[in-house]
């Protein structure tokens, strides 16, 4: 270990970072060098996903095609994330990706009778091609932008509901500046106008508790590739049961057959739960890795990792704004997620200066972007102020 990060490891302990930190921490190879702060990218990887991934491996070199095993290991993820978001598991699918589990869902819908759909413009770029796409097939768009301070309220959403609305679809938290929306306000507002409430959660899933169902969320949607502390391949998507016996797929694959062993070309039998929304043959390996990492969050629980996560985060928005650097994250607690977002001249260039002082960072929109995890600790924070410090003509300054 190089002896700047032995410094940030003693300044941790001197501000009593919990125990349980320290030994989470030391499950991920990458702090004996670096300093990982690009959760909102990709989550560190633990010795328990290296693990997991050679037993994927070893169960090919030894037992050549064992998919009984492997299918059961998805059945396994399944049925964890349904208990860590509070569904059951007939109402989780796992899909390939975020973009093609929401257009699987998206492929169920006639715009005829409802033509309109929405989203705001805090959404992931992926999922607003989809709804794009859509209008090919009749659907009217409508957006909700954001006002003057970078924030959408949950009044900005008003315009959009009417009979006409098929359904909402909003990023629980932005990719670009780490804005959170308030989720059981805008449910409300889609079920008063009969229209579906769809949340991309992939910014902010394993980083707080929500309780899809407490939320009255319709359709969820995220991945494992970050705050799941698993690998890209694997995404997955709740589907309210009540809403089963309308939602009929026409983007579908042998895994969303009632039974995917029913080798035959004469019909199309759908599966009776939320599986009809799964595809094609899956990514194994990733589906290893990611009950790997969920299993690994549990371990902690979410309460704990985001009562951690917020104060981290509130301690570098305090220090940020100390130094007089300039924020494009919301100040009020109630309206960020994991992510903070700073502002900069060329976030590229010093995504690129950190990396070579050990910080790893990534950037989007003029702003580099960092968040933490329940392995960070407040040295973290130091290290990355101090870098950032040494960024001279790279960052925004107040004067």
């Amino acid at each position: 270990m190089g002896e700047k990060m032995k410094n940030n490891t003693a300044v941790a302990n001197q501000m009593q970072v919990p125990q349980a930190v320290l030994d989470f921490r030391k499950q991920f190879p990458i702090f004996e060098k670096q300093v990982h702060l690009a959760n909102n990218s990709k989550g560190a990887l633990s010795h328990a996903v290296i693990a997991a991934h050679k037993e994927y491996l070893d169960s090919w070199m030894h037992e050549g095609a064992p998919w009984g095993l492997w299918v059961s290991k998805q059945e396994a993820l399944r049925a964890a994330f349904a208990k860590m978001i509070g569904a059951q598991t007939h109402e989780v699918a796992v899909c390939p990706s975020a973009t093609l589990g929401l257009a699987t869902v998206a492929s169920c819908f006639d715009y005829k009778k409802r033509s309109a759909l929405a989203f705001d413009d805090f959404s992931f770029p992926s999922v607003t091609y989809l709804w794009h796409a859509q209008t090919m097939r009749g659907a009217q768009i409508r957006r909700v932008h954001a006002d003057g301070k970078n924030e959408i309220p949950v009044e900005a959403f008003d315009h959009v509901f009417d009979e006409r609305l098929q359904f909402l679809s909003v990023a629980h938290v932005c990719y670009k500046n780490g804005h959170r929306m308030d989720l059981p306000k805008l449910a409300r507002r889609c079920h008063n106008v009969g229209a579906l409430f769809v949340v991309d959660d992939y910014q902010s899933c394993g980083s707080r508790l929500l309780n899809v169902k407490e939320a009255d969320i319709d359709v969820l949607i995220t991945g494992t590739v970050k705050f799941l502390l698993g690998s890209a391949g694997v995404a997955l998507m709740y589907v309210r049961e009540e809403l089963l016996e309308e939602l009929h797929p026409t983007i579908t694959g042998w895994f969303g057959q009632e039974n995917p062993n029913d080798f035959q070309v004469e019909r199309h039998v759908e599966a009776k739960d939320a599986r009809r929304f799964q595809n094609g043959t899956p990514a194994i390996p990733s589906v290893y890795d990611s009950l790997a990492g969920l299993t690994l969050v549990e371990t902690i629980g979410l309460e704990a990792i985001g009562h951690w996560i917020d104060s981290l985060t509130a301690q570098l928005t305090a220090r940020l704004c100390e130094e007089g650097f300039v924020l494009s994250t919301p100040l009020d607690p109630a309206k960020r997620g994991p992510q903070v977002a700073i502002r900069s001249h060329d976030p590229v260039e010093a995504v690129r200066e950190l990396a070579r002082q050990n910080i790893i960072a990534t950037s989007r929109d003029n702003n580099i972007r960092v968040a933490f995890h329940y392995y960070n600790t407040p040295g973290d924070i130091e290290a990355l102020i101090d870098a950032i410090k040494k960024l001279k003509g790279l960052m925004l300054v107040k004067q």
